[in-house]
């Protein structure tokens, strides 16, 4: 955002809620929240979204991720500390011991943010050899949609595989956790898969980045994509949004790609994603990294699969400047969603 821009943004902010500039001089840590939906087990706090409804609530949220104590947000937030706080412990977002203020969930910034990053680092830097193996047979099967590779090394391949992987981590056979986290700053090959099933069990996959899409969550409804996926109606609200992200042309056809379940593609995916799963198997001992880290075993592997596979595409652009990456916006400035979704289309 432009500095102007920015100012003005702020400025807009005071004068709706009252709130100085100056609770706004900190880093917004909040903004790089992500969620992870794994299995039942949830170990997302119920009041997580708590800082998203409310702006004091958030610049609360952020001095303590800065480190305020008790003593420093009191003079901060004279008024309304005590009735935030309070509404954030009930939502096991914090806990509160001897004015001492602990985050329920996973925080990483500062020295420990370049500390993981740095083991990432270490253990990927000979990975290329084995992404490769990766990437070549996407790229023979793709010859045609040349800029989908990635979304399907990505979101068909890496961000598929976390399930079983985990099982084999820990010896499970329940799936990781469902949790959020924040990482600061976020590493700028950040991405993450929205999955969802249609009635008929076809699913839909969409790569996103918050480098790209400020729209994200307007996304019109899983049900929209499969109308434009089987060329049907569309209400005109859904058909503009299509449009303006590359998913429709101007004759109305939808450049949204599909392919069946249980086909070439569909199989070698469920190849891949064994592949990259033997790959990264044991890279970490993440119950003894969690102890170093403040982090529950199974949040951690959550995280640091994350970060290794954001790496590893840093490492492929990087090093392969021939595959195309579109979630940064200086490669997909226009934020073409045609490079970002697929449809598995089950038989009706």
């Amino acid at each position: 955002m432009h500095m102007k821009t920015k100012f003005l943004h702020l400025l807009l902010i005071t004068i709706i809620t009252g709130l100085p500039l100056m609770l706004f001089a900190q880093a917004d840590y909040w903004a790089d929240l992500v969620y992870f939906s794994g299995c039942p087990v949830n170990h997302i706090p119920k009041g997580i979204t708590i800082p998203d409804r409310s702006m004091k609530a958030r610049a609360v949220m952020n001095s303590i991720i800065a480190g305020s104590g008790y003593a420093e947000l009191k003079q901060k937030f004279p008024d309304s500390l005590d009735a935030i706080l309070e509404r954030l412990c009930q939502g096991n977002v914090i806990r509160i011991q001897k004015e001492k203020i602990n985050i329920l969930f996973p925080v990483l910034t500062g020295e420990k943010r370049e500390q993981l990053n740095a083991r990432v680092k270490l253990k990927i830097k000979d990975c290329l050899t084995g992404i490769d193996s990766l990437v070549i047979p996407l790229r023979k099967e793709l010859k045609d949609h040349p800029r989908l590779v990635f979304h399907f090394l990505w979101s068909r391949v890496i961000d598929n595989c976390w399930w079983g992987l985990y099982n084999q981590e820990f010896n499970s056979k329940k799936g990781p956790p469902s949790i959020a986290w924040i990482i600061y700053p976020p590493h700028p090959y950040q991405c993450g898969t929205n999955f969802d099933q249609t009635a008929n069990n076809s699913q839909i996959a969409i790569s996103w980045s918050y480098n790209i899409f400020d729209e994200f969550f307007t996304l019109p409804s899983t049900k929209a994509f499969y109308s434009l996926a089987k060329h049907d109606s569309l209400p005109a609200k859904d058909r503009d949004f299509f449009m303006k992200y590359g998913l429709m042309d101007q004759d109305n056809s939808s450049l949204l790609f599909t392919y069946p379940a249980g086909g070439r593609l569909d199989s070698l995916c469920d190849s891949l994603k064994s592949a990259y799963t033997r790959m990264i198997k044991g890279m970490f001992n993440y119950r003894s990294l969690g102890a170093e880290f403040g982090i529950p075993a199974p949040e951690l592997f959550i995280i640091m699969s994350h970060e290794i596979a954001y790496n590893i595409f840093q490492q492929l652009s990087e090093q392969k400047k021939d595959l195309f990456i579109p979630i940064l916006r200086e490669t997909n400035a226009g934020r073409n969603f045609s490079w970002l979704c697929s449809f598995r289309m089950e038989r009706d």
